[in-house]
């Protein structure tokens, strides 16, 4: 029977907001660190809180947070996950032209940013920039060819262009 009153009594201060569960004082022992150091700091918001930042434990392991729209997370400094997404990632534009990577010709742009760091036009353009020439007599001698490069570059958007329309027409046809 007591039990029953014990419980109608916790009830009965929990209703009225003067249970021990709700008066309690708790006492934090971690660390309360706020001030995150400057050299720490990867990068930042627009108003200038920290967005990315180092932290290091007490026994030393470096952790990369990264603060999000009211969540933080976490991953280790020396992430391989991290290593191997940057060695994947392609560029929103070629750092050497400027054009999007992202656009009709996506396939040959990534293809040519894994092998030469730049997109398919550019590849084009630089192996067709320089000509050197040599006969048998030991002579040698450059060429220039920038307007064949031109004539080729053109050529190419004229049946890129046509492949795209008649591929237009085709599949309008169907519908």
């Amino acid at each position: 029977m007591s039990d029953k009153l014990q419980n109608i009594k916790a009830v009965n201060e929990l209703l009225a907001g003067n249970h021990k569960s709700q008066t309690r004082k708790s006492i934090y022992t971690g660390s309360t660190k706020t001030v995150i150091p400057e050299d720490e700091v990867i990068e930042r918001f627009k108003t200038g809180k920290p967005k990315i930042w180092i932290e290091t434990d007490p026994k030393g392991f470096r952790t990369r947070v990264t603060q999000h729209d009211g969540f933080k997370s976490r991953e280790p400094e020396n992430s391989v996950l991290k290593t191997v997404q940057d060695a994947l990632a392609v560029p929103d534009e070629c750092p050497k032209c400027g054009t999007k990577m992202r656009n009709h010709e996506k396939r040959l742009n990534f293809k040519f940013w894994f092998k030469r760091k730049s997109c398919f036009s550019c590849v084009l353009k630089e192996s067709m920039k320089e000509t050197v020439w040599g006969n048998a007599d030991g002579e040698l001698g450059e060429v220039d060819i920038s307007s064949q490069v031109e004539r080729v570059e053109t050529d190419y958007n004229k049946l890129k262009e046509t492949i795209r329309n008649q591929f237009a027409e085709n599949t309008n046809g169907k519908e």
